[in-house]
């Protein structure tokens, strides 16, 4: 892989609940803005068992769609 196609993911924002991980990944995809979700802390375990997390979801994004994407997410949110 060349150095031109490595993608650098940045934090774009930590969800509280479903609900916002929900809104944000709608936004994300309706603009065609790849992302990557991370459960914080065990709330990987805790989604399986509960369906929800008390640890929050962080969102990534490429550092190259970041700026979009941020403007995006904070004109809604």
């Amino acid at each position: 892989m060349s150095s031109n196609n490595k993608v650098e993911l940045v934090l774009l924002r930590t969800a509280n609940n479903n609900f916002e991980v929900d809104i944000i990944k709608g936004i994300l995809e309706e603009n065609k803005i790849p992302y990557l979700l991370k459960e914080k802390g065990i709330g990987s375990y805790m989604k399986i068992i509960t369906g929800s997390s008390m640890y929050g979801t962080d969102i990534f994004v490429d550092k190259l769609v970041y700026e979009r994407a941020s403007e995006l997410i904070n004109s809604i949110i």
